[in-house]
């Protein structure tokens, strides 16, 4: 939305301030049923038995069921019934930009909201709830020098900001990798990433060496990570991550596969949303309530106490967060006559999204021995190269990206084979523990994650429709003022991938295995129509969608998942008045990839209103 000034003062010496700002209101309804299929067993679900493909791939390993997965991801789908507003947001956004003389500027800009709607809900937490109602925050916050430097321009700029290189567009995973992401924004198909990256606290230079050669470094001093769905709302599709995630539950199946022939019922135990059906070792009376994590983790409380020796919970430890030691350079080459671009990346960097590690711990919350510690890989290299031109009416922008090093996200806890080097169990304090059984030392780490080689290639093609052009009947058939076309497709390689070699790969929902490629694409699309219904507003109606095309990700990023897609149908209307305002009506659909893609049952709409002040 382009913007006038909501205040500006000139003051003395040549400093200008500006004040301005955007107040948003919208709410969202979900329109599909929760699917039973993405529920655990002790929450009413209909996983039944069935195991995941990794412990298909090699039972004699491996030991983890679908079930197990789906208690610890189910709860943003109980949440949440058809129909149900997901999100009642206000939102205001401020920024305070200030220009001096001498080449000085700054901004500040925050963001504060309340949401009316996403805390009603029966199975988060209370400081999950808290922060998903209300999450004020700071955002771009710094000070700027332009200079002249043996006769170039130059700008030196400190504080939190946004760094944005490469040609990608929509599909991350490339080399636009400096900033981490605000996940919750993301859940529309066809989101630019722009829109997305989170301000990093970063000291910045940007210049040029000839004219047609740029150079601009960083220094990143403090690593911040992604911003994930609080743990309980309706896109959050695992229970432990983000802010305020919890430990891990174990369900009333893992015990009974065990004990057998002993068989409980469903929900004996449970997570902490759990009606728990199962006695109280105390009063030898039956729950009929919801158990605490602490009272699950406890063994003079949890059902299955007398039994096991333990409680069923693995607790979450301190996150291993990194530090300092991230950087890049990128040099830009335009070529005089055709005005193309060629570019040189290269960027040392930790990981922003959480692989789950284990120690093994002296505790009686879990028969296993395990606590779980949310970990980042650091010290990652990437170099990558980037090429941007014009073909007839598309402007077509390529990268290709190279790590050396990638994380491929594993989980030893599923490893049941102990002669396995991912083999992570301490059984000493249960009443599993027999005399073969194998027992690793307590403080093993055992890390989420193994690496690989990673090689990525991206093509993203931008059409502003013109009435001269090829596609200028697309203005002529719908009387459009105006239309934009976006393209991208992303290709994945992993060739160092090792596959059936006894590693607990943990990449998809379901536990699929990866695959060596994969690949996606996003495609997007608007039209324009001024003067709407003989008034000065203007129509925007737009399409996106995504689609997985091939393999499972062996990397958190991009993502893509064979058969998984989504469309998100939208209108927007511009009202043309002052203060400039906007409304936006859209509907999300998500289809495929079965077991592997649990947003497939979450279909949404949305309006939204935004106004200057």
């Amino acid at each position: 939305m382009t913007r006038a000034h909501a205040a500006r003062w000139n003051l003395d010496s040549d400093w200008v301030v500006n004040f301005d700002s955007l107040v948003s209101v919208g709410a969202a309804l979900r329109t599909s049923n929760p699917n039973c299929a993405f529920i655990g067993n002790d929450n009413g679900g209909c996983v039944g038995s069935e195991v995941t493909p990794l412990q298909k791939s090699d039972p004699s390993k491996f030991s983890i069921s679908l079930d197990t997965l789906r208690l610890n991801q189910d709860d943003g789908d109980l949440n949440y019934k058809q129909w149900q507003p997901v999100m009642a947001n206000t939102q205001w956004v401020a920024d305070l930009a200030v220009r001096g003389p001498d080449g000085w500027s700054g901004l500040l800009r925050g963001i504060v909201n309340y949401d009316a709607a996403i805390g009603r809900t029966k199975r988060t937490d209370l400081g999950s709830k808290s922060l998903a109602v209300s999450n004020p925050r700071l955002l771009d916050a710094y000070i700027s020098k332009n200079l002249d430097v043996f006769g170039h321009d130059t700008r030196i700029r400190v504080g939190n900001q946004v760094i944005s290189w490469g040609e990608s567009l929509f599909i991350l995973g490339g080399i636009n990798s400096i900033n981490p992401i605000y996940v919750p924004g993301s859940h529309s198909a066809g989101t630019q990433l722009k829109t997305l990256f989170l301000p990093s606290q970063i000291v910045s230079i940007n210049t040029s060496i000839t004219d047609n050669l740029g150079v601009e470094a960083f220094y990143q001093w403090r690593w911040n990570t992604f911003t994930f769905d609080v743990p309980g709302t309706f896109f959050s599709t695992l229970d432990v991550l983000g802010k305020h995630g919890r430990g891990i539950y174990f369900p009333t199946s893992l015990i009974n596969a065990a004990l057998t022939p002993l068989q409980f019922p469903n929900g004996t135990i449970g997570d902490n949303g759990t009606t728990i059906v199962g006695r109280n070792p105390r009063t030898l009376m039956p729950y009929n309530r919801q158990l605490s994590f602490e009272e699950l983790a406890d063994p003079n409380a949890n059902p299955m106490g007398p039994i096991l020796g333990t409680g069923t919970v693995i607790a979450r430890g301190a996150d291993r967060r990194p530090k300092a030691g991230q950087g890049g350079a990128a040099f830009r080459y335009k070529f005089e006559d055709s005005g193309n671009e060629l570019g040189f990346f290269y960027e040392r960097y930790n990981d922003k999204t959480p692989y789950g590690s284990y120690t093994v711990v002296n505790t009686k919350n879990n028969p296993v021995g395990l606590e779980l510690n949310l970990d980042y890989g650091t010290g990652r290299n990437l170099f990558g190269t980037s090429y941007s031109f014009l073909l007839g009416d598309w402007q077509l922008g390529t990268e290709f990206s190279y790590r050396p090093h990638d994380g491929v996200t594993i989980d030893p806890s599923s490893v049941s084979d102990s002669s396995s080097p991912y083999y992570c169990a301490n059984y000493s304090n249960s009443n599993l523990n027999t005399p073969t059984t194998v027992n690793k030392p307590i403080g093993t780490y055992c890390r989420g994650w193994v690496d690989t080689a990673n090689y990525q290639f991206q093509l993203s093609g931008l059409n502003i429709v013109s009435p001269s052009g090829p596609l200028g009947w697309i203005l002529n058939f719908t009387g459009a003022k105006e239309s934009i076309l976006i393209a991208e497709a992303s290709f994945g390689y992993y060739p160092e991938l090792k596959l059936h070699q006894g590693i607990p790969y943990a990449t998809t929902s379901n536990y699929a295995l990866p695959t060596k490629t994969i690949a996606g694409a996003v495609l997007f699309g608007s039209l324009t129509f001024p003067n709407i219904f003989g008034t000065r507003a203007a129509l925007t109606p737009d399409f996106a969608v995504s689609q997985g095309i091939h393999g499972y990700p062996a990397t958190p990023l991009p993502g893509f998942i064979q058969g998984a897609g989504s469309a998100t149908f939208g209108l927007n209307f511009d009202f043309k008045v002052k203060p400039a305002t906007t409304m936006r009506l859209d509907y999300t659909q998500n289809w495929g990839a079965g077991a592997a893609n649990l947003l497939r049952d979450r279909n949404f709409m949305s309006v939204s209103i935004t106004t200057a002040l």
